[in-house]
């Protein structure tokens, strides 16, 4: 009885391992997407002639960050890269 138990424990474990791993991969995915979605942000309003230091105020970072994250955006690749996140809702 006392191995039917330990099996029985055993199983928990992994079953609670997997769902706490499955919790951080589903975190670590919307953390990329809201990155993504962040960057285009930036340079969509960049596009449109928003001042940067009005950009970084509404982000929540320096104007500095805004040049870094918007120097090589391409509004079309980010906005096709959004795809899964608007999947998902």
């Amino acid at each position: 009885m006392a191995a039917l138990s330990q099996v029985t424990e055993w199983l928990k474990n992994v079953r609670r391992e997997r769902r706490v791993l499955a919790r951080v991969r589903r975190a670590a995915w919307r953390l990329e997407q809201a990155e993504r979605e962040r960057d285009w942000a930036l340079a969509a309003a960049q596009h449109e002639k928003v001042s940067v230091r009005k950009i970084a105020d509404a982000a929540g970072v320096s104007p500095t960050r805004v040049h870094q994250l918007t120097k090589d955006a391409d509004l079309d690749a980010l906005n096709a890269a959004l795809g899964p996140l608007r999947a998902a809702g």
